[in-house]
């Protein structure tokens, strides 16, 4: 089995068994990446972008693992040198849900200013044209560091409708279930062994223990009733502004 892994530090949790034990072939990539594995074939089973599963529902199987936000998701952020929005917001160049969730805060909080897809991942080479920048993953971590947060999208999101915001969604092309089975279980382990999880990734990527902890409890790995709602949400308020 191979299964894809958004390369970021929001799903070292989920899928540190997995890894640890060699339990499944794990395939790292950025969610737009993650797109074009699982539809070549090159992966089986892999969580892509929400947006990108809404336009193609009807030929993908959908499964429990999720990448979600109860509110603050800490690693989806507009940043800025002075704290201010301005009127040019860069993106990042591996997102495709996240840019929409922007597009339609800014819509509802009557907010203008132009959306520019750059093909940069770091806030510091979109800042060099832009006025704000769209970062997800590890780059938004780095950029709390450095920069000022304008918005969280996660706790923007769960302000505007009261729901956990999805950002990623576990798909297939052809039946996986044996992958899912075999990632919710390693899940599962992972909160069980939570405190050796945290310091194996404080040592990993250089990360304050503490701030690990308050993230990984931040985040939500399985589509419960209020990760459905909070999708369904995302869906009609992206056909109201005629984005899918």
């Amino acid at each position: 089995m191979k299964i894809g892994k958004f390369d970021y530090v929001n799903n070292y949790l989920p899928y540190y068994r997995i890894e640890r034990e060699g339990l499944a072939e794990v395939v790292r990539a950025n969610p737009k990446e993650m797109i074009t594995l699982l539809e070549s074939g090159v992966i089986d089973y892999a969580p892509i972008p929400s947006f990108y599963y809404l336009r193609n529902m009807r030929r993908l199987k959908r499964y429990r693992f999720c990448v979600a936000s109860k509110g603050k998701v800490y690693s989806v952020l507009v940043v800025s040198r002075n704290g201010k929005l301005g009127e040019r917001v860069g993106v990042t160049c591996e997102t495709t849900t996240s840019v929409n969730l922007l597009k339609l805060i800014l819509r509802e909080r009557n907010l203008n200013c132009k959306v520019i897809q750059t093909g940069f991942s770091k806030a510091e080479e979109i800042l060099k044209t832009c006025d704000s920048a769209l970062v997800i993953g590890d780059s938004a971590l780095k950029a709390l560091k450095k920069f000022k947060v304008v918005f969280d999208l996660g706790e923007e999101w769960k302000d505007l409708t009261g729901y956990p915001m999805v950002f990623g969604i576990s798909s297939s092309v052809k039946d996986a279930r044996e992958c899912d089975d075999l990632l919710m279980s390693s899940l599962k382990w992972g909160y069980e062994n939570f405190d050796d999880v945290v310091r194996s990734a404080s040592k990993e990527f250089g990360m304050d223990e503490e701030f690990l902890r308050t993230y990984f409890r931040a985040l939500r790995h399985e589509m419960d009733s209020k990760c459905e709602r909070g999708l369904k949400a995302f869906e009609e308020l992206c056909r109201e502004y005629r984005l899918l």
